[in-house]
């Protein structure tokens, strides 16, 4: 019975495991993704450009105190300066690829990526 738990464990850490990673790859330009915000809430980004280097991000003041399965997007906000109650969102977040997966991203939605949401990217990327 022992062998048997622990041989169930390892399947599912592994398959647990297996999932996550491969939810990663899953994300492209457009993905909208739950993310984990460092003080046990999930927020919600929009991936505006990726690739195995870096990725770049609208984040959205939402916060969640579960992960959500899905959220409609025309009920996102970043918020304003003038108004920071509740947080407020990013329209442009550079970040190295592998600190933007230290957020554990999973893929929720897609919304293609428009000209306005590449403002800051294009600021960014012509300094």
């Amino acid at each position: 019975m022992r062998k048997m738990s622990k041989l169930f464990l390892f399947i599912f850490t592994t398959f647990i495991t297996l999932s996550c990673a491969n939810q990663t790859d899953k994300i492209k330009a457009g993905s909208i993704c739950t993310i984990e915000d460092g003080e046990g809430k999930f927020g919600i980004v929009k991936v505006l450009v990726i690739n195995d280097q870096e990725a770049h991000v609208k984040i959205y003041k939402n916060k969640f105190d579960r992960r959500p399965a899905q959220v409609d997007i025309k009920t996102l906000s970043l918020g304003s300066i003038n108004n920071m109650e509740g947080g407020f969102g990013i329209g442009h977040v550079p970040l190295e690829r592998s600190g933007f997966d230290n957020w554990k991203p999973i893929s929720i939605g897609f919304e293609e990526v428009t000209q306005d949401d590449l403002v800051g990217y294009e600021m960014w990327k012509n300094q």
